[in-house]
């Protein structure tokens, strides 16, 4: 009898023990929703409005456009999202974009944007691209490549386009030097209709001209210096080169030679005609 007791007292101690572990089991399954309610785990890309994508020229970095972005944007606080795609290929990023931003900006350097590296550029922006929408989704962009920032899309739709990327809607260059800088290739001239001699790095990207899709708007950009037919830097024949890439294979092309203020070659993305330019022809059209 007092063995019988005894079993059936352990018996009671086991069931109790059994109940309490799954009532804290129950607890702590409820603590764990609540906490990922909270915290949403979630692979899915942030769909976001058509973005402003910003690759600077020669040895620019993720800052180089500072001034110009605080000047588009107002009225609003901008959201930023800078990406630095490594000699490497590694990719590394800062800032954040939300489905709610009316205009967001990234901005693509590399981590060597000499003109050493200048051909592989293009595959550098495609990497970042790819980067890009693992976190952000978005099937257009528009692109404003300072510089040879112009050169890399050239380079990057001639060579590097995957059909997974967005595409590209609007495309404005500021004193890109499609033609190089050296007198040898360009005339003193702003009146362009042809160049005084094709140099290699121009006939380089006339070799996949088939490449560039056609439903491309695009603004030229080029600055001039009292009336010495360059930004002091790139000659405005130069700028206009492009048209030899661009004119007959692109929707809308056209061309804007900026004087007065403000257009020698680093100070153009501060111009405040180019700004107005930019806002209107990426952001009210």
């Amino acid at each position: 009898m007092r063995n019988d007791k005894s079993r059936m007292k352990r018996s009671i101690q086991i069931f109790s023990a059994l109940g309490i572990l799954l009532v804290i089991c129950l607890l702590g399954q409820k603590s764990l929703t609540v906490f990922a309610d909270k915290f949403p785990i979630t692979s899915q890309p942030v769909e976001i409005q058509t973005p402003t994508i910003m690759v600077p020229g020669t040895n620019g970095t993720v800052d180089r456009f500072g001034g110009l972005i605080k000047s588009l944007n107002t009225e609003e606080d901008v959201e930023v999202l800078k990406v630095t795609v490594a000699s490497d290929n590694t990719v590394l990023s800062k800032g954040r974009l939300s489905a709610s931003s009316t205009h967001p900006i990234i901005v693509i350097a590399f981590e060597d944007s000499s003109t050493d590296t200048l051909s592989v550029q293009g595959k550098w922006y495609q990497i970042a691209l790819a980067y890009i929408q693992k976190s952000y989704s978005f099937k257009t962009y528009n692109y404003l490549g300072h510089s040879n920032g112009g050169l890399v899309i050239t380079s990057y739709l001639e060579n590097d386009q995957q059909v997974t990327d967005p595409e590209l809607s609007k495309l404005i260059t500021i004193g890109t030097p499609y033609n190089d800088l050296s007198s040898a290739y360009n005339n003193t001239a702003t009146n362009v209709t042809q160049v005084k001699k094709t140099s290699p790095l121009l006939n380089g990207y006339l070799k996949n001209l088939d490449q560039i899709p056609s439903n491309i708007q695009m603004r030229n950009i080029a600055g001039e210096i009292k009336h010495s037919a360059s930004d002091g830097t790139v000659p405005v024949q130069s700028v206009f080169a492009g048209r030899s890439i661009y004119q007959d294979r692109i929707a809308d092309y056209q061309e804007l030679l900026i004087q007065g203020e403000q257009t020698n070659h680093s100070a153009l993305v501060e111009n405040t005609e180019i700004i107005d330019q930019i806002k209107t022809f990426f952001w009210q059209n």
